[in-house]
């Protein structure tokens, strides 16, 4: 099986509980029996071998000894071969997959976004019907969405991000003058909500109190 963060986390959970029945053990020796218990893994260390195997699943390994490698799930760039830098793609990887865990949904990457965005805009500003339009420039939105929840995510406050609902009804006096016959029907289904994100910004940003 492929072990990820979630599941390292219920082992050292565990591993913390096992301490009361177990009070002479060291902590390894309660990571091993609750590794054993949760994974069915010889030990923890057969756990975090496999857990470093999954997060570098979707990493793309420079072929070049000099090139950087890039994590298409977390868009983080990395020296592969350096531990700080292995470390700080660890601790990247799993704020967006602990907070996507927690919300049942994952921002998309980069490139997704940018695509998302592209084909969008081509959508929304066709010849098509108002609904084909306004499902285009939804699909916009979403990229703008997704990258204002993952920097929420790195800033350590996408408990506080609006829906993606929400999200709509507060951006839409950044949305470009080419789409002002769309946004009485945006308005209608979405609400408005001015103030909230700035004209002319795409991300959301707790107020300060």
């Amino acid at each position: 099986m492929q072990i990820a963060y979630s599941h390292i986390k219920q082992v050292k959970r565990l591993a913390k509980e096992l301490k009361q029945a177990h009070p002479t053990l060291k902590l390894s020796q309660r990571q091993d029996i609750a590794a054993v218990q949760v994974l069915g893994v010889r030990n923890y260390h057969e756990a975090a071998r496999r857990y470093d195997q999954w997060l570098m699943l979707h990493v793309h390994i420079s072929p070049d000894r000099n090139g950087a490698s890039k994590c298409t799930f977390c868009d983080f760039t990395f020296a592969a071969d350096l531990k700080e830098d292995r470390d700080a793609h660890r601790e990247v990887h799993e704020k967006l997959h602990e907070a996507g865990e927690a919300l049942g949904y994952f921002p998309a990457n980069f490139l997704q976004r940018e695509k998302m965005k592209s084909e969008g805009r081509k959508q929304a500003l066709s010849n098509e019907s108002l609904e084909t339009r306004i499902e285009g420039v939804l699909l916009a939105l979403r990229g703008w969405f997704d990258r204002s929840l993952n920097n929420a995510i790195s800033g350590e406050y996408w408990r506080r991000h609006p829906s993606f609902e929400l999200y709509v009804s507060m951006i839409l006096d950044t949305l470009s003058h080419l789409y002002a016959d769309l946004l009485p029907e945006l308005k209608a289904r979405y609400g408005y909500r001015p103030g909230e994100i700035s004209p002319g910004k795409s991300d959301w940003y707790p107020k300060s109190r």
